[in-house]
């Protein structure tokens, strides 16, 4: 008959969490993941205000029409995530948008009037 000694694996575990430490943990840290996603999806986009957004994209000289930019955005091109896609819908909401024109900086007499 042999003797076992069980006393040397009880207290190897002994600095281990019980299970039920180690499950609270994990819930704590996935309820604060979760509140972090929701906070961060609530916060929306962080765009450019109307004039600066507008400098940018007259700097790049690049599009002449609303066409142009819709085409340029569908393609997938648009890699500011400071621009808006649709800039004349976010900063309508906001009340700052003027016109295509205005925006793409292409001067006519409406923007004078």
């Amino acid at each position: 008959e042999e003797n076992i000694d069980f006393t040397t694996e009880i207290d190897q575990n002994a600095d281990l969490p019980s299970p039920i430490e180690d499950l609270s943990w994990r819930v704590e840290k996935l309820r604060l993941e979760e509140a972090n996603t929701r906070r961060f999806l609530k916060a929306g986009p962080r765009f450019l205000p109307y004039n600066e957004a507008s400098k940018w994209v007259q700097a790049w000289d690049r599009w002449d029409c609303e066409d142009d930019w819709v085409r340029w955005i569908d393609e997938g091109e648009k890699r500011n995530s400071y621009i808006p896609a649709r800039p004349d819908e976010y900063y309508g909401k906001q009340g700052k948008w003027i016109s295509w024109d205005h925006f793409l900086g292409k001067n006519t007499t409406e923007d004078f009037q």
